[in-house]
């Protein structure tokens, strides 16, 4: 299904693309910031919530800092003091998080109309292209993103991109859940398990990672056993009260370029389980620290842990520390086609 979903402030039409399964799932796409607006998924009683956090209007996602639902590129999570070093040259983004970059800063793909190449029942694909120097990063980009609803209750992300210069490839999707549903209050009780003997711990409130991969063992950090967002969050934990919770980069176990599974997350209110598969090195584990009283879908109000993120991506900052040709490096070569997936498996307990 297609529909008008409204104008940016430019006077450019955004348009809402609904996708479902023969299973009772749907998601609803709009092509800014290729944003993920709902995700409708059935309950234990066969009833469908909507376990997607987003705003009511396109005014609201062009003017919001949450970054609800949307696409984030070229480049996801912080980059120290914006400083990214390329082939010896160092070239200078955005510092738009605490004097660092986050997000790509003023100008990421969140912000951007994407355009739809392809549509059908059950899935779109969309395109973008981030120009030369655009965020303060060499060479044209170009990305697309297919999202693919199946009958196996598996929401597909899969990402591709090629760039006309040395420069960082390193995209996620930002989707916030609550597996009760959008208007259901915080995820506290929500049961995540992540697949992670390593962690990255922060330096400070500013939320840049150290170079360590420290280990989970006997500490609040540790979900290889599943437990409740609310056993361990608001322990007086110095990491924990840098950032205002969890708010880090799990290492999964298993290697980059693998597809793997990287966490799951249950509610025993709704009975809805998600398992997490991906590619990818890691994810970031926020559990919506700083989503603040901000208006939501419906007029809902969404306060702090109305829901959480499992980022995939490249280790924050890795442009930085990680050698550019080693297969954790967000560095892409002219030749090099960056291909990465997730998917989002859907059941009921």
């Amino acid at each position: 299904m297609k529909e008008v979903f409204g104008k940016t402030k430019d006077g450019d039409t955004v348009t809402a693309y609904t996708i479902n399964n023969n299973n009772g799932m749907s998601a609803t796409i709009i092509d800014f910031g290729a944003t993920v607006t709902k995700l409708i998924v059935p309950d234990k009683d066969g009833v469908g919530r909507d376990v997607m956090l987003g705003y009511d209007t396109v005014a609201e996602y062009e003017e919001g800092d949450k970054f609800f639902g949307a696409i984030i590129g070229r480049n996801a999570n912080r980059i120290c003091e914006g400083k990214a070093t390329i082939n010896g040259t160092t070239y200078q983004m955005d510092q738009n998080d605490h004097g660092n970059n986050l997000h790509s800063g003023n100008n990421g793909v969140d912000k951007k109309l994407w355009t739809v190449i392809g549509v059908d029942d059950n899935s779109v694909t969309l395109i973008c292209k981030s120009n030369d120097m655009e965020q303060g990063l060499p060479g044209d980009l170009t990305m697309t993103v297919k999202y693919l609803l199946t009958d196996d209750n598996e929401f597909k992300i899969i990402y591709d991109a090629d760039a006309e210069k040395k420069t960082i490839i390193n995209l996620t999707s930002h989707m916030y859940f609550n597996l009760n549903g959008d208007k259901s209050g915080d995820i506290l009780d929500h049961v995540v398990k992540i697949n992670a003997d390593y962690y990255n711990p922060v330096i400070d409130s500013k939320a840049i990672p150290t170079e360590e991969n420290a280990p989970v063992e006997g500490t609040v950090f540790d979900f290889r056993k599943p437990k409740k967002v609310g056993e361990d969050v608001n322990k007086p934990e110095m990491q924990l009260e840098f950032v205002g919770g969890f708010d880090h980069n799990y290492v999964i176990n298993g290697g980059t370029g693998k597809l793997r599974s990287f966490a799951t997350v249950s509610s025993e209110e709704s009975g809805i389980t998600m398992e997490l598969f991906s590619d990818m090195t890691g994810t970031q584990f926020y559990s919506g620290n700083a989503i603040g009283d901000t208006k939501g879908k419906n007029g809902v109000m969404y306060h702090n842990r109305s829901g959480l993120c499992l980022e995939p991506q490249f280790i924050p900052n890795a442009v930085n520390f990680i050698a550019e040709d080693d297969i954790d490096s967000p560095i892409f070569d002219i030749n090099e086609h960056y291909h990465t997936e997730s998917v989002y498996v859907f059941g009921n307990k």
